[in-house]
């Protein structure tokens, strides 16, 4: 059932959330047939354009092979994935474990330290998204909804995120804090994107050294080191993964979205052999969906796809283009824009503003969301041509400026 909340017209005739019926490449069109350009991916997850078409294909293939695994097996399809992924990581990240989705996956990790380290508490960060449920809400999501949500789980807590602004003594006294927080040992894991959040929709970047730092002092305490990759990973940053900003290193890393470039429900928790056997039988690392044949081929093709076109630095040039065009629009509006690859948050001066260029973008046929509040996410597939961007950027800047 869809209640009115969730589809419904409220801007010139228009939907205000779209009821999508068809999506190619960069476009999209809602049931009526309007269409649109894309700069959501759906969020970080069709990075290389809707509906791709060799990743349909090797779906279809694999479809004639064999399409659900087993809980106590392995599919030959899952191990050359695993193979594929664990050989584009560092060389200590080799095994991986069977989840459907982001939330899966972070719940899974959490469960996975508190069982290798015997320590209860959890850091996450203020304002980051890690997932829906109990525990991976408690890691960041905003004060207001966590209240509403207790109680939640216990001994999970989040922090203050150093971000870019918080200057060179603001970064200091976050180290000396969260210094304080780990000397205690009784922390069994720190849980954070690896360069900026793309959860919540905020767009702040962290402090530059942030992960380096974190996993220095995680490492001098015995924490372990678990990375959300569900935004960051696949290109979408500008590098193919978001830990090689800072070449760090972690205990656990969490794919899921782009993973598959949409094309099935798949992720994973990407780690250290040496963790997760411990935790296997109590930590209960097993997932009746997790990873189908379906779901492997699709990811298998993604990753191919994206060594193959380097799309990282296709992202990383676009995304440059379009934060330096619109910041050129700084001013009465726009206070900020900022972002790594194509991963872009436009801040306005206040969130009544940014809705209503975002609905009137949307009118015009650009479809843009609003992250939060004041704060627009501009996220297009990676693959997006020149043509598109600048007739998207022309809608949204024409709005800007009206």
């Amino acid at each position: 059932m869809i209640e009115n909340s969730i589809v419904y017209r409220n801007f010139k005739g228009k939907y205000e959330y779209l009821p999508l019926s068809r999506s190619k490449g960069s476009l999209i069109w809602d049931r009526d047939g309007k269409e649109y350009i894309d700069f959501s991916s759906g969020w970080n997850v069709t990075n290389l354009g809707w509906n791709h078409p060799e990743i349909a294909e090797a779906i279809i293939e694999q479809t004639r092979k064999n399409v659900q695994g087993l809980l106590w097996g392995s599919d030959p399809i899952q191990e050359e994935y695993a193979t594929a992924l664990t050989s584009v990581l560092p060389k200590e990240l080799n095994a991986c474990i069977k989840e459907t989705g982001g939330t899966e996956a972070i719940e899974v990790s959490i469960k996975v330290a508190r069982v290798y380290t015997k320590r209860e508490k959890i850091i996450g960060f203020n304002g980051t998204y890690h997932g829906q449920l109990f525990a991976s809400l408690a890691l960041g999501a905003p004060a207001e909804s966590r209240g509403k949500l207790n109680p939640i789980v216990p001994e999970i807590f989040p922090i203050e995120f150093p971000h870019e602004d918080i200057g060179q003594e603001g970064f200091k006294k976050f180290v000396t804090e969260f210094e304080n927080l780990l000397s205690k040992k009784d922390v069994a894991a720190v849980v954070t994107e690896p360069c900026m959040i793309t959860g919540w929709g905020s767009g702040l970047i962290a402090y530059p050294g942030f992960l380096a730092k974190v996993r220095e002092l995680t490492e001098k305490y015995g924490t372990l080191l678990i990375i959300d990759e569900v935004g960051t990973g696949f290109s979408r940053t500008g590098k193919l993964f978001g830990i090689q900003h800072e070449n760090v290193l972690p205990d656990m890393i969490i794919f899921a979205k782009g993973i598959s470039n949409g094309a099935s429900a798949i992720a994973t928790v990407v780690g250290k052999s040496e963790i997760f056997k411990p935790a296997f039988d109590d930590a209960v690392l097993i997932s009746t969906f997790g990873w189908t044949p379906i779901a492997c081929a699709a990811a298998l093709k993604t990753l191919q796809i994206h060594l193959r076109d380097k799309t990282w630095e296709i992202a990383e040039k676009k995304g440059e283009y379009i934060v330096n065009r619109l910041n050129e629009y700084i001013g009465d509006k726009v206070i900020s824009v900022r972002g790594m690859g194509m991963e872009i948050g436009v801040r306005f001066k206040d969130a009544e503003t940014c809705k209503k260029v975002q609905m009137a973008s949307f009118a015009d046929g650009l479809h843009v969301v609003v992250g939060s509040k004041n704060n627009m996410q501009i996220m297009p597939p990676l693959t997006i041509s020149q043509e598109l961007i600048d007739k998207g950027l022309e809608i949204l800047i024409n709005h800007i400026k009206n």
